[in-house]
């Protein structure tokens, strides 16, 4: 055998035997994408034909197995990828859009009349050992489930899985909700939601290619919810991060086999409500409207109501158990950060202007006030001077030598400023603050809590700070005469009649 053939055929089995490993560290995954559109609007349509174009570009094979499932125009259509080798079929009959015939990958596609969703599960979910994840893409409404698939529903339908899915994601707004998360306890090992409305551009898809890297649904969980939060990061340069202008995105992983002890704890909190007075009451109910309500105002953030809660109450014991959720949802390690930072500016007289930009003297123009409504919200303005660059910039009276603000926004990064004297002689050199980070995310650090990790960008002014990963009813509000069946209610008697 001559040198460069035995060389040759080392080189060929190093290959084969790094490729062997390689695959045999991989772990086999069932993903199932359900996207419900049945009456919804052209643009929630086109948002789904865009995310359905994203799982065009995975790669299935022996350890990713993905179909799509959508339900539009009276029709539930199936499409799952198969080898190469079969006759590629179009995914038009897929799309709303039905000149998106170029978009072909191998496969199998199906169309029925009516919701066939619970055959499309049953029939998908095919292998004894791999790991299965469902994500399901809708409008979401907290406690009452899905817009076309509400709380029972879904819970009859995935409680004929079996085995029970590793993890689910609801990839719809407010389905971080404790009231819904408890019902599904027992059909998923771990669900990812967002506690706040969430964007139409959902989670980023490509990023299923990657599950078979992860052995486990908790460390898959967390990649994914990672993931999708970096994705919405102007300072990370997320893919998505052109979406956070008027909400923030959130998302939380959900241990579901950990829910019980928080709930049983939740116990305490309905009595104590009810034990305030009714000064009290309208207080905290004020408060919570204002600072944690969700865009969905029925819903507020669990964390922040117990803290408030917590302040109103004068009994030893009922502050030792409100504590106690407290700490199980980790909001004290997620409240000592801030995407907003707050910045203490000290002026060199008591009576000055402050003269101010952001980006490095690139935005925040008088041109730009007249373009973003957000930037008065940020730092309100007293008027317009020349600046850098010989340009028109806010200014801002002061009548003491220290301010604090908060002057962050998505896309805002830099804060620029410098103090000027009332004849408008200059008292400072141009100075700046750059923010370091625009989410917060915290993992969960205490083995009891079902809060395994939880993350959200930032938004204006206090509303950076509200989230602490779990939504609730807000007291004294009835979703519907359904939400008093819900096992939660009856457990922790949050709500009455």
């Amino acid at each position: 055998m001559s040198l460069q053939r035995l060389l040759n055929n080392i080189i060929f089995f190093i290959l084969f035997f790094q490729t062997a490993t390689l695959v045999a560290a991989e772990t086999s995954w069932e993903v199932a994408t359900v996207f419900l559109g049945e009456g919804e609007s052209q643009l929630f349509q086109q948002d789904i034909d865009k995310n359905i174009i994203e799982l065009t570009q995975a790669s299935p094979g022996s350890n990713l197995k993905l179909g799509i499932y959508r339900e539009m125009n009276g029709l539930s259509t199936t499409y799952v990828p198969t080898d190469p080798s079969n006759t590629q079929a179009t995914l038009s009959d897929l799309m709303y859009r039905k000149d998106l015939k170029k978009y072909k990958i191998p496969g199998l596609l199906k169309s029925e009349r009516g919701r066939n969703l619970q055959n499309f599960l049953a029939n998908f979910f095919s292998k004894s050992k791999s790991k299965r994840a469902l994500f399901i893409y809708s409008h979401g409404s907290g406690p009452l489930g899905l817009s076309s698939l509400k709380t029972q529903e879904l819970k009859s339908l995935l409680a004929a899985q079996t085995p029970s899915l590793d993890l689910l994601w609801l990839d719809a707004c407010f389905m971080a909700n404790i009231e819904f998360l408890f019902e599904l306890r027992n059909n998923s090992k771990f669900t990812i939601a967002s506690e706040e409305s969430e964007f139409s551009s959902g989670l980023p898809f490509d990023s299923i290619n990657l599950l078979p890297k992860f052995s486990s649904g908790k460390e898959a969980s967390i990649f994914l919810a990672r993931n999708f939060i970096e994705s919405y990061s102007y300072i990370k340069s997320g893919t998505q991060r052109s979406y956070v202008n008027i909400s923030s995105a959130t998302i939380s992983v959900i241990d579901n086999s950990k829910l019980m002890p928080l709930v049983n704890l939740l116990k305490v909190a309905s009595p104590l409500f009810e034990s305030l007075s009714e000064i009290q009451k309208d207080k905290i109910l004020k408060t919570l409207s204002r600072n944690a309500s969700m865009d969905d105002h029925s819903l507020v953030d669990l964390g922040s109501l117990m803290i408030e809660l917590r302040k109103l109450i004068n009994d030893e014991t009922a502050d030792r158990d409100l504590t106690s959720i407290i700490r199980m949802l980790n909001i004290d390690s997620i409240k000592s950060l801030k995407t907003n930072p707050r910045i203490h500016l000290h002026s060199p007289e008591s009576q000055s202007i402050l003269v101010f930009g952001f980006n490095d003297w690139s935005y925040g123009k008088e041109v730009d006030f007249g373009k973003n409504e957000n930037l008065k919200l940020l730092l309100s303005n007293d008027g317009f001077i020349n600046g850098p660059i010989n340009t028109q910039w806010p200014f801002k009276k002061l009548y003491s030598s220290e301010l604090v603000i908060s002057p962050f926004a998505p896309g805002i990064n830099t804060f620029n400023y410098y103090f000027i004297s009332a004849e408008g002689k200059r008292l400072s050199n141009a100075l700046s603050f750059a923010r370091t980070h625009d989410y917060v995310e915290s993992n969960g650090d205490n083995s009891t809590s079902p809060l395994i990790y939880t993350a959200y960008t930032q938004q204006l002014g206090i509303k950076a700070e509200r989230y602490t990963g779990i939504n609730i009813a807000i007291p004294r509000t009835a979703p519907s005469l359904d939400y008093f069946e819900l096992e939660f209610n009856r457990l922790a008697h949050w709500l009455s009649l």
